[in-house]
This record gives structure tokens, sequence and C-alpha cells, in this order.
């Protein structure tokens, strides 16, 4: 069974909730203090227990030097990551955050990722929070990160540039990169901040509802705001467990559009986008219209949380001018995504057990293609391999 964690952004997320609420659920702290001493640059985590709304969590502080930080370009935060020598998934997580990050902030200056210097998110305690993060994870055997779609207020903020709006520019420009779903909520002030956008941009799996799985512990982690009366606590809560045992039956949601007047081009891009908002399956079907105009049936499956979010996106990135609806049931089987070593690097393959009892092995194509392409060797070949690991 494979080892979950599962995001619930209570009141929101931001890098210091999302660790604390790791170490609320047993991330051990020590381990972290001591692979964070690697940066060697001072810096350390200080925890203590408080209360949100009678819940009992965790809140985190980051103790850095006092002496005035530099502003960082994402290739000095990047050398900082590589320096401390962790493990090379942490390595390689951390630095598609930032990097995911140093792209939406080029995106929202109209400048170059190599001219742009971290402010905020390039100083010390937030570097701190994203290995913390990763290392805590890591600690714990998660081999995949679910989400529950990201909270946004309105109102301003005032940061290095100035005031700026929220939700701020940096993560609707994360949330437009890595198809983050994101939901309105009444209020004001900063419910997500970009460090906690980019590291979920670059770790979720999968956006919606709460999967079926064996729920082994929980943590919460607080923010430093306190949230008003009638709102919902200023906590991250983090669901740790392992995937459900047997296949299970769930409901989803079956949407399907008519598209008979748009490019293939679009409607690749359709698809993908679909798939990235959350959508469990997107494909189409070959189909005559009127008038014996040729086309395509748009079908993409969903759960029900995610329903109105995978509508609107048909709506809004296709030519079709309504989208039929209807409920169903699936059985999913068990499955399992392990990391397996082939002479050619590392492979994620998903392992489905079979009523009967035989077991199903099936390489994530991605790996292998990237794979493939940085040996030199036939796609084949890399999923061969991985299949005999």
């Amino acid at each position: 069974m494979a080892r979950l964690a599962y995001i619930d952004p209570v009141g929101g997320a931001a890098g210091d909730m999302l660790l604390a609420a790791l170490i609320h659920a047993g991330a051990p702290l020590e381990a972290i203090q001591n692979a964070l001493a690697k940066l060697a640059l001072g810096v350390r985590i200080e925890v203590r227990s408080v209360e949100r709304q009678a819940l009992g969590a965790r809140r985190v502080e980051v103790i850095v030097p006092s002496d005035p930080q530099p502003e960082r370009h994402l290739s000095e935060v990047l050398a900082l990551i590589e320096g401390a020598q962790l493990s090379p998934r942490v390595t390689e997580q951390a630095s598609a955050a930032f990097r995911l990050l140093a792209e939406a902030e080029a995106a929202v200056h109209e400048t170059t990722v190599e001219q742009i210097h971290f402010h905020e998110v390039g100083a010390l305690d937030s570097i701190a929070d994203t290995l913390g993060v990763l290392l805590a994870l890591e600690a714990l055997g998660v081999e995949r990160v679910e989400s529950a779609p990201l909270p946004m207020a309105g109102g301003t903020i005032q940061a290095a540039h100035g005031t700026l709006p929220l939700p701020a520019p940096a993560v609707l420009g994360i949330a437009q990169r890595a198809q983050i779903p994101l939901i309105g909520r009444e209020g004001r002030g900063e419910l997500v901040t970009p460090t906690a956008a980019a590291l979920l941009g670059a770790l979720v799996d999968r956006w919606g509802p709460l999967p079926g799985m064996v729920v082994r512990a929980v943590g919460y982690g607080a923010g430093t705001r306190v949230s008003p009366e009638g709102s919902p606590p200023n906590l991250t809560r983090v669901v740790l467990g392992e995937t459900c045992p047997k296949g299970t039956p769930g409901e989803v949601v079956v949407l399907e559009a008519n598209l008979d007047d748009q490019t293939p081009e679009r409607t690749a891009y359709l698809c993908e986008a679909l798939r990235q908002a959350g959508a469990l399956e997107v494909y189409t079907t070959a189909a005559s219209f009127k008038k014996s105009r040729a086309g395509w049936v748009l079908t993409a499956i969903t759960e029900p949380a995610l329903a109105g979010v995978i509508e609107e996106r048909i709506l809004n990135e296709s030519s079709t001018l309504g989208v039929r609806s209807r409920h169903e049931t699936r059985r999913v089987l068990p499955r399992e995504l392990r990391q397996v070593e082939t002479p050619y690097g590392s492979v994620r393959v998903k392992e489905a057990r079979r009523p009967d009892g035989r077991l199903s092995r099936a390489p994530e194509y991605e790996d292998c293609a990237r794979l493939a392409r940085e040996q030199g060797v036939p796609l084949w070949e890399v999923f061969r391999a991985a299949e005999e690991g």
C-alpha cells in the first residue's frame, strides 16, 4: 500500500504551517534539524504547541541569524540546496519548487528567470520551510501527495514591491503553471503564500476530495493570524495513511461535450488542461454531427468535488455551448506506486492487484521517456528494464 499524505488547507496554507502539520503528525524534528544544519547558515526550527478554535496544533518558527540576508537569485538558492547534500529526491523537489516560483515571478514582472531575485521567498526562513517540508515527507515515508483545492480571498498585502492585490500575483502565476484548482472564499487576507503554492504545485499528484485511505496520523499546523469569529481556523491539516487495501466503489461525475468546430490542436490542449485540473480521465471519441460535420465527443471523468471546476474549464477552453453530466459509480483496484532502479535510472512503476490475485505492472511513461532521451536508448528498452526491475 502506498504511503499517502493528504493536504487539507482548512484556513489556508503556508510553508511553516505545512511543516508544523507534518511535525504534529509525527515527522521527527531532530532529523529535520540535523539535515537543515547542513546548510551551514545557522538556521534552526523551534516548535511549540498552540490552540486554534479548541483544536490542538503545532506552530513552527524558523530562527535565522540576525545579520541582514542578501536578496538571492534562483541560481544562488539552487546552489544552497545543492550544497546541503540532501537526498536526490529532496534536492530535486526543492529545486522544482523554486524554479516554479521563479518562472511565475518572472512572468509577473515581465523579465527572465535569470534576472529575478527573490525577496521574502528567497529568505532563509522560506528556504528552511521548503526543505523542512520535503525532509518531513521523506522521513515519514510519503510516496504520494494529494490535496484539496486551495482557498483564495481578496484584499491587499504589503510586500517588497509595495502594496499587492490578493491573491498574490505570484500565487496566481504558480496556479496557472501548475494547474492548481482554486476556490474563492469570503473575506480578506492572504490565505496561501507563494512558498506553499510552489511547494504544492511541485508535489501534488492529484487535486480533489479526501481519497480512499486508511488513516494512520493527523497533524495540524497553525499560522500566526487568528481567524475572525465564524471563519475557519487558521490551520493546515495533513492526513497520513495508506491507500485502501481493497478495490472500492466510488461515485464519479462523467462530463461530455460535442466539439465540431475547433482544431485538433485546441482539443489536445483542452484535454491536457483538464487532466492538470484534476480530471481522473479525459478522452475523445470520433463522431458525426449535424450536416455530417466530423468532430469529437469529449468525455471527462472527475470526482464530484471537482465537477464544477472541470465543467467551467470545458466551457472556457472549448467552442462547445453546453456540457452534459451524469453520476456513475466505479470500482478501483488497489494500486501502489513504487520506485524501481534500472540501468538507465529510477522509474516510477504502478502496480495493481487483479481480482484473481495477479499483479500487473505499468512503468510511468514520462519517467521512461526522460531516461530514454537522457541516455540515448530506445524507449522500449527503458520500459522493459522497468518491468523487470
